[in-house]
């Protein structure tokens, strides 16, 4: 017999295979018996069971059996590696020997598939080679809230393309690419489609990209408040950077919450929601206890669509001039505090603070992650204000990191420079094992920004008496400063 082997073969569950095999043998079981008999071991041992199951799926032997399992994800991790960087050759070579790979899926990356990072890059030779080997356009992301292909992330072009070669256009991302006309012909033959969950388990709602969008929708029978089932979002929530969207949202009759009022720098409309909750001025936005933020499986939505993780500093974030009024008006001494320092008021700031000399401990007390926001965040005036004013410089987050490593995990040397007269532990550990140091070296292959000085970032904590790591890692730049120093 030769069965086929699964896509992502676990040793583990081969080996369960084998003792099965073996139980069912010596419970006289006659085709296991029959199985046996085949590779002349009619008194078998739990090896002849392995190698048993090795000859079922086409392999000489259970060595050989375990080489090619223990391989794949090495070949798997190969082909996504090219993938992403568009690396036609590279890919092509890893599927002309290994063909059934087209089809897998990358856990690292949710589950995605190998045509929608193709399609993620618009990568349209890529894609041809991809369709060649078998894609298939349609194949969604393993992702348990709800999969993603590649129409979820395609341009105009790109969707194109796959259209002509087998794709099926869905209202969600007929949504996301303001394709009107398409979107009203989806409706008109699936009605139900307005109502169907796509990535991440929101609606095409969710996807809308123009008001003439929201209008289809909301016509169809969107509703307007429901929620994805990963990251809890109304579609308000999902499109508040979208100002044309989410205003026309609210026409509909969406709910609104704060940080809507503040994106959309409606100050009436803030007034009003906090009159009705005052609670709202202070709560952060991923902290228990706002009505309408609900606690996620995959975190807020707000968690992602902005950086800044107060309303006050929301406000500054959106540009939104006639609602930070509004709350600094509002606040008490250290939220105003936060409002100015955010805004890059440091004058101001230092007023207050004079003014009201426990301002500062207030809100260290009541915004703890302020410090490590603004390291993280590149405001190095705010943090050396915090610093000179008290705030603690190893205070840590629910990941281990703290202020000196938000900052050295992004290479902001003026950051780290204006923590380190502060004494900050060198040798703490964030929750992955990491240093400063080592989140710095980590950084310098991983941050998302630009703006980072890595080889300075290196030489401050070197010199502040880091210890480098055993073994070199990082990016070509940090690793000849490891050299150096070494050397």
């Amino acid at each position: 017999m030769s069965n086929t082997l699964p896509e992502r073969a676990s040793l583990d569950h081969l080996k369960g295979q084998a003792k099965a095999l073996l139980a069912s043998f010596r419970s006289g079981d006659p085709d296991a018996a029959g199985r046996f008999a085949e590779i002349g071991k009619p008194q078998p041992k739990l090896s002849d069971a392995q190698l048993a199951v090795a000859r079922s799926y086409g392999f000489g032997s259970w060595a050989r059996l375990k080489r090619f399992v223990e391989g794949s994800a090495d070949r798997q991790a190969a082909l996504f590696a090219a993938l992403r960087a568009g690396d036609r050759e590279r890919a092509a070579a890893i599927l002309d020997q290994h063909p059934a790979l087209v089809h897998s899926k990358w856990e690292p990356d949710f589950g995605t598939t190998t045509l929608t990072v193709a399609a993620r890059r618009g990568d349209i030779p890529l894609m041809t080679l991809l369709l060649e080997h078998g894609a298939d356009p349609n194949a969604i992301s393993d992702w348990w809230a709800g999969g993603f292909g590649p129409l979820d992330f395609s341009d105009e072009p790109t969707t194109r393309f796959l259209l002509e070669r087998g794709a099926t256009l869905t209202a969600h991302a007929a949504a996301r690419l303001g394709w009107l006309d398409e979107l009203q012909a989806i409706l008109a033959r699936d009605p139900a489609a307005v109502h169907r969950r796509g990535g991440d388990g929101q609606y095409p709602l969710h996807f809308a990209k123009t008001p003439e969008i929201v209008d289809v929708l909301v016509a169809a029978g969107a509703e307007l408040d429901a929620r994805d089932v990963d990251h809890e979002g109304t579609p308000a929530q999902v499109q508040v950077r979208n100002e044309p969207v989410c205003r026309r949202l609210l026409e509909h009759g969406a709910t609104p919450d704060v940080f809507i009022a503040a994106s959309l720098d409606d100050a009436p409309l803030l007034e009003r929601l906090l009159d009705a909750d005052p609670g709202g001025l202070v709560r952060a936005k991923n902290e228990p206890g706002n009505p309408m933020i609900p606690q996620a499986p995959g975190e807020h939505i707000y968690t992602y669509a902005f950086e800044s993780s107060r309303l006050h500093q929301a406000a500054v974030e959106f540009g939104a001039t006639q609602c930070l009024q509004v709350l600094l008006d509002r606040s008490p001494t250290e939220l105003r505090l936060m409002g100015w320092l955010w805004a890059s008021q440091i004058e101001s700031a230092e007023r207050e603070a004079d003014a009201d000399p426990e301002a500062v401990a207030r809100l260290a007390a009541s915004a703890p992650g302020f410090l490590r926001e603004s390291a993280f965040h590149h405001r190095t005036p705010v943090a050396r204000f915090l610093l000179a004013r008290g705030f603690p410089p190893d205070e840590q987050d629910g990941e281990g990191m703290s202020p000196l490593m938000r900052g050295a995990m992004h290479g902001y040397a003026d950051v780290v420079e204006a923590i380190l007269p502060y004494k900050p532990s060198l040798t703490a550990k964030n929750v992955y094992g990491g240093t400063a140091l080592g989140t710095c070296l980590w950084g310098s292959e991983n941050s998302w920004r630009s703006d980072g000085d890595f080889a300075t970032t290196l030489r401050l904590l070197l010199e502040a008496g880091a210890t480098p790591p055993a073994q070199p890692f990082g990016s070509p730049a940090a690793r000849e400063v490891l050299a150096a120093w070494k050397g």
